[in-house]
């Protein structure tokens, strides 16, 4: 059938009309976020970058960066491991399958000396008052330990905190008859009487401290800066994808800062990762600090973190627990953190 030149017209006139209301509409309704999809290509892709870590509370705000759409801002897809074990941790490091980890200053020595190929990029947060020391009201101080029986886990932070206590007081380790045991039967076999101490962290410390004339001989709270957590990441990774690393830095201030000036909120959305009420929580890191970045910059910061880190070093080294000494200097790389708001979005 021939149409007539009117029709055409009119026909030619509607379409145009139509194409007008659509493209007013786009415009008025911002609905850019369709084009996207028919085209995928303009979306912004995120880059993945993996992360493992103990359950313990302190690393809590990863759970909130995530949340809150953190990571998602500086262009990151965080896959969260769940790897408790430190020796699998290592392996994967060597192997290329894991990118970086929260842990602590200790585990890093232990891992640096057998090959992981990773450096600390940034110090996450430190005991302060959540470990320590209880012991029978008949010591009194460092010294008193000497001889009698102490409860605790071997190769583990509680392990690192008295070592490094006789280490810094130039007293004799080998002087102390360990009780080793894991970490829940530390407190327990203290409060059973099996030793006269017990190197435990909470919520132990405080209740090896229902045994009749029990104290808290030195806590983290007396020695801060010796258990210390960091986020530690794969060398190639920091060389070849600082951008990426430095994203993940930034996410993980923001948490804190955000945990800071919203503890309420923040605890109701990290409170069921570990299971328990966001009040809970809240009670359970008051024996722990986070680190701001104005904190993190401070001068002189990062100089004692070497210190401890050399000192870990020479005392696993002393105790055969490693048998080479990495140092500090090739491990903790500050560089990032120097440059972490230059160019940022």
């Amino acid at each position: 059938m021939k149409l007539q030149s009117g029709s055409v017209k009119i026909i030619i006139t509607v379409v145009a009309l139509c194409i007008i209301v659509f493209l007013l509409l786009a415009a008025f309704f911002n609905i850019s976020g369709i084009f996207s999809k028919i085209n995928p290509s303009k979306e912004k892709k995120l880059q993945k970058i993996n992360i493992a870590f103990q359950s313990w509370v302190g690393y809590g705000p990863l759970y909130l960066a995530a949340e809150k759409g953190f990571f998602k801002e500086e262009g990151i897809e965080v896959v969260f491991i769940d790897e408790e074990l430190d020796t699998a941790r290592r392996d994967a490091f060597k192997s290329g399958m894991l990118d970086c980890e929260g842990g602590t200053l200790d585990l890093l020595v232990a891992k640096t000396s057998q090959g992981a190929p990773i450096v600390s990029v940034l110090e996450m947060g430190f005991s302060y008052g959540g470990d320590g020391i209880v012991a029978t009201e008949d010591i009194k101080k460092l010294e008193d330990l000497i001889g009698r029986k102490v409860a605790l886990t071997r190769d583990d932070v509680n392990q690192t905190f008295i070592s490094y206590l006789f280490y810094d007081a130039k007293l004799p380790l080998d002087g102390l008859n360990f009780v080793y045991c894991g970490p829940e039967e530390v407190g327990r076999a203290f409060l059973n009487g099996k030793a006269d101490a017990a190197v435990t962290w909470e919520p132990w410390l405080s209740e090896a401290l229902e045994r009749q004339g029990a104290h808290i001989l030195i806590s983290t709270k007396d020695k801060p800066g010796i258990i210390v957590d960091t986020l530690n990441v794969r060398k190639d990774l920091v060389e070849n994808n600082p951008n990426l690393v430095k994203g993940l830095m930034r996410a993980w201030l923001k948490a804190v800062k955000y945990y800071k000036e919203h503890p309420a909120e923040a605890s109701e959305i990290i409170a069921p990762h570990y299971n328990i009420k966001p009040q809970d929580y809240r009670e359970d890191i008051n024996g722990m600090r986070w680190i701001s970045y104005e904190d993190q910059i401070e001068e002189g910061r990062y100089e004692k973190l070497m210190k401890v880190f050399d000192n870990l070093s020479k005392i696993k080294f002393m105790n055969k627990a490693i048998t080479n000494k990495p140092k500090a200097e090739e491990v903790i790389n500050i560089t990032l953190l120097k440059e972490l708001y230059e160019n940022s979005k």
